[in-house]
């Protein structure tokens, strides 16, 4: 069995334990209880504080995309509408792909 010098020695310890700050917060159940939840969900839980920043990060990311493409379909329907008219559809023909009339020649001087 135990021999009173080990009690002694335990009781010491248990007083010692019991007189840190952090004991009587370990000792009080709510707390502990809370912690505890905390940390399942934090961690454990299926859809967890973790997985769900990083949910909401790659959301905000998605939007941010929503939005510059929104913006291009916007330009594009602006040119698509530009070119409804004979006049700007010359133009960028003439401009962006070389285009010539019969007779013209075509001089292309870059700086």
């Amino acid at each position: 069995m135990y021999s009173l010098r080990k009690i002694l020695i335990m009781k010491k310890l248990i007083e010692r334990f019991n007189a840190l700050p952090i004991a009587r917060f370990l000792k009080n159940k709510y707390l502990l209880t809370g912690l505890l939840f905390f940390l399942w969900l934090l961690l454990f839980d299926p859809i967890n504080l973790i997985d769900w920043a990083q949910e909401k990060n790659k959301l905000r990311k998605l939007n941010n995309e929503k939005n510059r493409l929104e913006r291009e379909i916007d330009v594009t329907t602006r040119k698509i509408e530009s070119f409804q008219n004979p006049d700007s559809l010359e133009k960028v023909a003439r401009e962006q792909f070389y285009f010539q009339s019969d007779g013209e020649d075509v001089y292309i001087v870059e700086d």
